[in-house]
């Protein structure tokens, strides 16, 4: 069952559109299985942080399966119930959706997730410590997180990241890859000391 639950929070923090975060052409330039079928399977617990309405966490859901569950954590109630209906609409019962900001996701369970998903997060909000450690302590060892922020060479505001806050955000955790481009800044990251294999955490 989908279930909208959680703390509303961050008024300050970045709202962006569901037409602009869900649509036809992204679908079809970035498919979302592009990027889940790298790091989920079937029966693991994954966790979409600033899942929006939803664009990889159905997919998610998909992967995991029956015995899986993503966690989807959005503070725009709108965005998150779109989610919840497109949920229910699909049958996807094992998303359970929480409004909350990712800087408090107390219903997870430490050290309990498999799989993070922290694309776009961090500067669309200013709590940057925060969601990083609610990172930190769902994850697995073993586990392993994608995280990506809009790259940009001179910090704006809190919830700018520049080059030098990427680096610092890189250090807590092992580096399993990164990459950067004109658009953007990515890492695939786990625990500190966890070992990896193969391009992603080692289980």
């Amino acid at each position: 069952m989908t279930s909208v639950t959680g703390k509303e929070c961050c008024a300050a923090d970045r709202r962006i559109p569901a037409f602009v975060t869900d649509n036809p052409v992204r679908r079809f330039l970035a498919p979302p299985t592009k990027l889940v079928s790298r790091f989920l399977s079937g029966g693991e617990v994954a966790v979409d942080l600033g899942c929006g309405p939803g664009f990889h966490t159905l997919e998610m859901a998909r992967r995991v399966g029956p015995n899986g569950k993503v966690y989807a954590v959005d503070f725009d109630r709108g965005a998150i119930e779109k989610l919840s209906r497109k949920a229910k609409r699909l049958g996807c019962s094992n998303v359970e959706a929480h409004v909350s900001s990712a800087a408090d996701v107390g219903f997870v369970l430490s050290s309990s997730v498999d799989f993070v998903l922290a694309g776009g997060l961090l500067c669309c909000m200013a709590d940057h410590a925060g969601a990083l450690g609610e990172i930190r302590r769902i994850l697995k060892p073993g586990g392993s997180a994608y995280l990506s922020v809009t790259r940009t060479f001179v910090r704006r505001g809190r919830m700018g990241v520049d080059g030098e806050e990427w680096r610092r955000t890189l250090e807590g955790f092992r580096v399993v890859e990164k990459g950067s481009g004109l658009a953007g800044r990515w890492a695939v990251v786990a625990l500190d000391g966890t070992a990896v294999e193969g391009g992603r955490a080692k289980r």
